[in-house]
C-alpha cells in the first residue's frame, strides 16, 4: 500500500511550519536556543490540534546537530535517524494501551542509561491522563529528578484527570483550538499540492465542522478526495457528512415557528431516512440560531421574534447535552421540538387578550386571523406585547435626568464593582425571559457608574431605540447581577461624547451636577396609554374598526 493519508503526510516537519500554536512554539524555539529546555513538559488540549506534532518536533529539535535559528537543520545525521524512525532514544508510549504500573517500571528501569546516538533521550507519553493511579506513582519521582539526558513530554486531551502533583513538576502548554482562517489557508495549501479542485465554501464548512482540529479537516478533505472524481462542490460535501443544507435548516426554522407540526415532524423523518447526522444537524440549527440572533441586532432582520430565538438556541443547547447518553436521537429531538412548540404555542395564545380586542366568531376575518396567527407577516406577537413607545424628545429628556444624576454622583469605584460583574451577562444570554436583554446590553459600553445610575452608550442610534423596548428587563436583570436598581441612560457613542465634554466644562469651571430624584410614575402612565392606542390602532387596521371593542 503506497498512498499516505494526507493528515500523515502534510504533518509539519519543523516547529516553523506549525500553525495556529504561534505563542507555544515560540517559547519553546528561545528555549532551545537559550539552552533552557526544560526536563518535562506538559502538553494539553483537543484533539487533532498539534500535541504530539510538536512533541516530535521538539524531540527532534533538541538532538539536531546544527540548529537554523531554533529549528532542526534536517541535514545532520540525528535529524535524518529520526525522520526516517531509526532513533532508540525517543521513545513513544500510548498510555491507552500502556497504562499499568509495570510499563513505568520499565521505563525507570532504562532511564539511567545514556543515549545510544542522540543528545536526550526523549519519551512521549500520549494520552497521559489514562494512566493507572499506581503508574502515575511510580513516574512521579523519575518525573521529578530525571537524569539530564532525558526529557518527558505528556500529551493528554483531559488535563483534568491529571494528578496535580504530576502537572506541578511540568512545564505546560495549553494548547488552543487553530482558527477556521488558519484552516482554511492549510487546506488551500495542500489543495494546491495534490491538485485537488475544490468550491472556496467548501474549505469553509470543513473549518467549521472540523471545531478547530487541523488533523479532523485534513481527514475530512482527504475523504472528499476520494469520493468525488473531479472538483468537490457543496453538495459532495453535504453527502459525505450527513449535513442538511442551509435551505433546508432555513426551511425547519420556519416550520417550528409557525408551528406546523406535521412538517417538523415529516421533515425529522426525511433527513434521518437519508441517513444525515443528527447531531451534526442540532449543533448545526444552535448555529443558525445565534446568527440569526445577530443580524436581529446587528442587521435589525426581525423574520423570527428574538424571544423565539433565543428560547429556540436554549433548547438545542441542551439537546446538545443530552444526546451524548442518549440511544434514540431521533424520538428525543421530535419530543423536544413538540414540547417547544407546545409552549410557544401557549405563550401566542396567551398574547392575544380580551382586554386588547374582541372579535366577532362568525367573521371571516376572524378566520383569517386565526389561520395566520404566527405569520409575522400578518400580525406579529410583538404588536401585543410591545414595549412602551418612546420619542426622540422625550427619550432626551429622560436620559439627561439621569445622566445628571449619574454625574452627580459617579464614583469609580462604583463604575469598577459595576465592571467587575459584566460579564455575569453572559449566563443569561440563553435564558427565556432574560436573554434578550442580556444580548442587547452587553453589546453596549459601560461609560459612567452612579450610586443608582449607569450610563451605557451604543454605536448606532436604532440600537439605543431598540434598548426602550427592552428597558424595564435591562434593568430588572441588572438588579439580578447586582442587587440593587439601576436608572440606566442609553446613549449613542456621539451623545456620550457631547457628555463627557460638557461634565469636563463645568468641572473646569467648578460648576458642579446635582442630585435630582427621578420620578417617572405619571412618565410610564401616559406611555402606557400611548402603547394601548397604537395596540387598537393596529388592530383596527387588521380587522376594521365595527369589529373591535376596548374593555
Amino acid at each position: 500500500m503506497s498512498y499516505q493519508a494526507l493528515y500523515r503526510k502534510y504533518r509539519p516537519s519543523t516547529l516553523e511550519d506549525v500553525i495556529g500554536q504561534d505563542v507555544i512554539i515560540k517559547i519553546l524555539k528561545n528555549a532551545i536556543k537559550l539552552n533552557k529546555v526544560c526536563h518535562a513538559y506538559m502538553f494539553s488540549g483537543p484533539r487533532g490540534i498539534g500535541k504530539t506534532s510538536i512533541a516530535k518536533l521538539l524531540a527532534k529539535t533538541v538532538n539536531c546537530l546544527n540548529l537554523d535559528n531554533g529549528d532542526a537543520c534536517e541535514k545532520c545525521e540525528n535529524c535524518i535517524s529520526i525522520n526516517q524512525g531509526f532513533s532508540s532514544d525517543i521513545i513513544e508510549i500510548d498510555a491507552a494501551s500502556n497504562n499499568g504500573v509495570d510499563e513505568i517500571r520499565e521505563i525507570k528501569s532504562k532511564i539511567n542509561l545514556v543515549p545510544n546516538q542522540l543528545k536526550y533521550k526523549v519519551y512521549i507519553i500520549d494520552e497521559v491522563h489514562m494512566l493507572s493511579i499506581g503508574a502515575f506513582n511510580a513516574l512521579l519521582k523519575t518525573l521529578e529528578e530525571p537524569p539530564e539526558h532525558v526529557i518527558f513530554i505528556l500529551a493528554t486531551t483531559d488535563l483534568h484527570k491529571v494528578p496535580n502533583t504530576i502537572i506541578s513538576r511540568c512545564q505546560c502548554f495549553e494548547f488552543h483550538r487553530i482558527s477556521n482562517s488558519d484552516i482554511v489557508k492549510r487546506l488551500k495549501y495542500i489543495c494546491e499540492k495534490e491538485s485537488i479542485k475544490v468550491d472556496p465554501e467548501v474549505l469553509e464548512k470543513i473549518a467549521e465542522l472540523s471545531d478547530g482540529g487541523l488533523r479532523d479537516a485534513v481527514g475530512m478533505l482527504d475523504k472528499l478526495n476520494a469520493y468525488s472524481d473531479s472538483n468537490i462542490s457543496m453538495d459532495d460535501f453535504q453527502k459525505v457528512n450527513g449535513i442538511v443544507s442551509e435551505q433546508q435548516k432555513k426551511y425547519f426554522l420556519d416550520c417550528v415557528y409557525h408551528e406546523q407540526v406535521a412538517e417538523v415532524i415529516q421533515f425529522i423523518d426525511n433527513i434521518y431516512d437519508n441517513g444525515k447526522d443528527l447531531a451534526i444537524f442540532i449543533q448545526d440549527m444552535l448555529q443558525l440560531c445565534k446568527n440569526k440572533s445577530i443580524q436581529f441586532y446587528i442587521e435589525n432582520e426581525d423574520s423570527y421574534n428574538i424571544e423565539f430565538l433565543l428560547s429556540f438556541s436554549n433548547v438545542f443547547n441542551d439537546l446538545l447535552k443530552n444526546i451524548k447518553s442518549a440511544s434514540d436521537i431521533k424520538t428525543i429531538l421530535e419530543i423536544n421540538m413538540l414540547s417547544f412548540m407546545n409552549q410557544n404555542h401557549k405563550k401566542s395564545e396567551n398574547s392575544v387578550t380580551p382586554e386588547i380586542l374582541s372579535v366577532n366568531d362568525n367573521s371571516s376575518q376572524l378566520e383569517h386571523y386565526k389561520n395566520n396567527i404566527t405569520d409575522s407577516k400578518i400580525i406579529s406577537r410583538e404588536i401585543i406585547s410591545s414595549s412602551i413607545v418612546v420619542s426622540d424628545s422625550e427619550r432626551k429628556q429622560i436620559n439627561q435626568q439621569i445622566i445628571n444624576n449619574c454625574f452627580a454622583r459617579a464614583d469609580k469605584k462604583e463604575k469598577k464593582f459595576f465592571e467587575s460583574n459584566w460579564n455575569k451577562l453572559n449566563d443569561y444570554a440563553l435564558d427565556s425571559e432574560y436573554g434578550a436583554a442580556a444580548c442587547y446590553i452587553s453589546d453596549g459600553i459601560v461609560r459612567a457608574v452612579g450610586t443608582g445610575e449607569v450610563i451605557i452608550s451604543f454605536d448606532y442610534d436604532s440600537m439605543v431605540n431598540r434598548g426602550f423596548s427592552l428597558l424595564e428587563k435591562v434593568q430588572k436583570l441588572l438588579e439580578k447581577i447586582y442587587n440593587r436598581h439601576y436608572d440606566v441612560a442609553l446613549v449613542t457613542n456621539d451623545e456620550w461624547t457631547t457628555a463627557k465634554d460638557e461634565f469636563i466644562a463645568k468641572k473646569n469651571n467648578n460648576i458642579s451636577y446635582q442630585y435630582i430624584p427621578l420620578e417617572l410614575g405619571q412618565y410610564h402612565k401616559e406611555k402606557k396609554e400611548v402603547s394601548d392606542h397604537s395596540i387598537t390602532s393596529q388592530a383596527i387596521d387588521l380587522f376594521g374598526e365595527d369589529m373591535i371593542s376596548i374593555n
